[in-house]
Parts: structure tokens; C-alpha cells; sequence
């Protein structure tokens, strides 16, 4: 896949800024082991142009409700089969967002993943946008949608989103237990993107063969890219700080920027310099505030 028609699409937005109006809920408190972010999107009317979206660390839960020409909420979709979750992504990817809607997010951690959707495997879910009623069923997708489309604000929306999320991952159902070793690794990864897979599989108690089988059934991945991610994203939370790339580097863990300069290309087919300056969109600006410092949209 070529991306260089990304890079200038991403540095030089093509959307109207006005047509996103984001707003963030924080998580709470019971809810942060297993969610990074809580936010919802109004698009209004917009022209088909792309939007950019980089690799990060999380699942990506979606609701979406489109907007009626009254101003009503109704499905945007087939009703149940507007929640989708997409996975860890390969490299940035495009998509042409929908007009005239509502989107809710909620950034899964590993751990959220697991317990959210039933240790269901996510083996082709980076690759694909996958509806949630196909991986659980959809009386639970048919229930979530009708309580968010009757919530009156956004706002409300939000909360009713968070406090399904919290019931889903307290409830008490049998997780796979591979599937919260595997999370468990995963999390540490992410905190420490330098350690070896090697110890990650020690402390799962499995070799490191069945660890990486363990990654890519549940979360569609493997250790050293979801490595590759989260110090893909360090980048960006040590850029928010004025740091100079070769502190970047140095505090990042690459051997030298040389060495970040080709990981970063390779993930989003950007410079560090230009990934680092990239988010100029109210979007991307509102990921970024909601999850300290992360690069989702460019």
C-alpha cells in the first residue's frame, strides 16, 4: 500500500473544521482499566473526502446514529448493526466519514476488549470494521442503540455509553483465561514497549510461540508491532512537550532517530517531523486531548 498520497492529504486537511464539533467525557474512575478515552463526534453535512486515521494502541468501539433533516436521531444503519469495533491498525489508513451523524468512541484497552466482548477472537478485526452483533449478538447491539438514540443530548449519550461499557466489564461472565494473560501481557507492553517479548512470555507462564498465537487470536496482532505502536505513539506524547526529535528518540527507546525516523515512516508514511505536526483538525485535536497526548486522526 502507497502512502504517499497520504502524507499530503494529512498535512493539508480537506474538511471543513466546522462540520466536527467533538466532545470528550472523562473516564471514570471504575471504568480506566479498561477504556483510555470516552468521546463523541457531530458531523454535519460534509463533501466525500477522506480522513486519516493512524495506528494506535486501542480497540475502537463505535456507535453511530445518524441525524434526521429534523434534527432527530435514528439509525444510521440497519438497527443492531450500527456498533462496530476495528482493531489494531497495520499503517494509517483512509475512509470517507458519513454526514449529517453522531459517533460515539470508546478506546478499549486490551483488558476492555477482552471483558467488553466476551473473549472473542479479533484475529481479522484490524483489517475489517466489524459489527458487534456478529461477534456477541444483537439484542445486546439493538438494546445500546435504542438507549443512546433516546438519550437527549450528546452529552447524555456519552454517559448512557459509559455506563453500559461499565455494566459490560463488571458483570460477572467466564472470560477466556489465555485471553486475560494475553491482555495482561499486552498492557504491560504498552506501559513498556522495550521489554522483551521474551520475559513477557515468562511472566504469562506460556512460551513465546503461544504468546504471539495468543496476540494475534485476540487482538489481531502481534507483540513487536503493538511494540511498534506504542512507541509510535510515545512520539507523539513526547512531541506535545516541545521535545527535540533526538530527545524524542533518546527517551523513546530507538537506538537513534535514524531508527524512529524509519519506524514512524513505516507506520503512517510520514517523517517524525510531519506525523508530529499533522494533527490540525478539531478531530484529531480531540483524541489527542482525550487520550494525552495520542495521535488517532490526522
Amino acid at each position: 500500500m502507497s502512502q504517499q498520497p497520504l502524507l499530503a492529504a494529512a498535512l493539508v486537511p480537506s474538511h471543513d473544521h466546522a462540520a466536527f464539533v467533538p466532545q470528550v467525557l472523562t473516564v471514570p474512575a471504575p471504568l480506566q482499566p479498561f477504556v483510555d478515552a470516552l468521546l463523541a463526534v457531530e458531523v454535519g453535512p460534509i463533501a466525500p473526502n477522506p480522513l486519516f486515521i493512524a495506528p494506535h494502541e486501542s480497540m475502537v468501539l463505535s456507535v453511530q446514529l445518524g441525524r434526521g433533516s429534523d434534527s432527530c436521531i435514528e439509525a444510521k444503519g440497519e438497527h443492531g448493526r450500527n456498533t462496530c469495533v476495528t482493531g489494531i491498525r497495520q499503517w494509517t489508513g483512509s475512509f470517507i466519514p458519513a454526514g449529517r451523524c453522531v459517533t460515539l468512541f470508546a478506546l478499549l484497552t486490551p483488558l476492555g476488549s477482552v471483558h467488553v466482548l466476551d473473549s472473542q477472537p479479533l484475529s481479522q478485526v484490524p483489517r475489517i470494521r466489524a459489527h458487534v452483533a456478529d461477534l456477541l449478538d444483537r439484542h445486546t447491539t439493538i438494546a445500546l442503540e435504542s438507549m443512546i438514540a433516546l438519550a437527549p443530548t450528546v452529552d447524555a449519550k456519552l454517559n448512557v455509553f459509559a455506563t453500559w461499557l461499565e455494566a459490560r466489564v463488571t458483570a460477572r461472565r467466564q472470560q477466556s483465561s489465555p485471553a486475560l494473560r494475553a491482555a495482561r501481557a499486552a498492557l504491560r507492553l504498552l506501559r513498556e514497549p522495550g521489554v522483551p517479548i521474551d520475559e513477557l512470555a515468562r511472566q504469562a507462564a506460556v512460551s513465546r510461540r503461544q504468546l504471539e498465537r495468543h496476540f494475534a487470536h485476540w487482538f489481531g496482532t502481534s507483540p513487536r508491532h503493538l511494540a511498534q505502536v506504542a512507541r509510535l505513539q510515545q512520539v507523539s506524547r513526547c512531541a506535545q512537550h516541545g521535545a527535540s526529535l533526538a530527545d524524542i528518540a533518546a527517551h523513546t527507546g530507538f537506538a537513534d532517530q535514524a531508527h524512529m525516523t524509519r519506524t514512524v515512516r513505516q507506520l503512517t508514511g510520514l517523517t517524525p517531523r510531519e506525523f508530529v505536526r499533522s494533527q490540525r483538525t478539531p478531530l484529531a485535536g480531540a483524541f489527542r486531548a482525550a487520550t494525552r497526548g495520542r495521535t488517532v486522526y490526522l
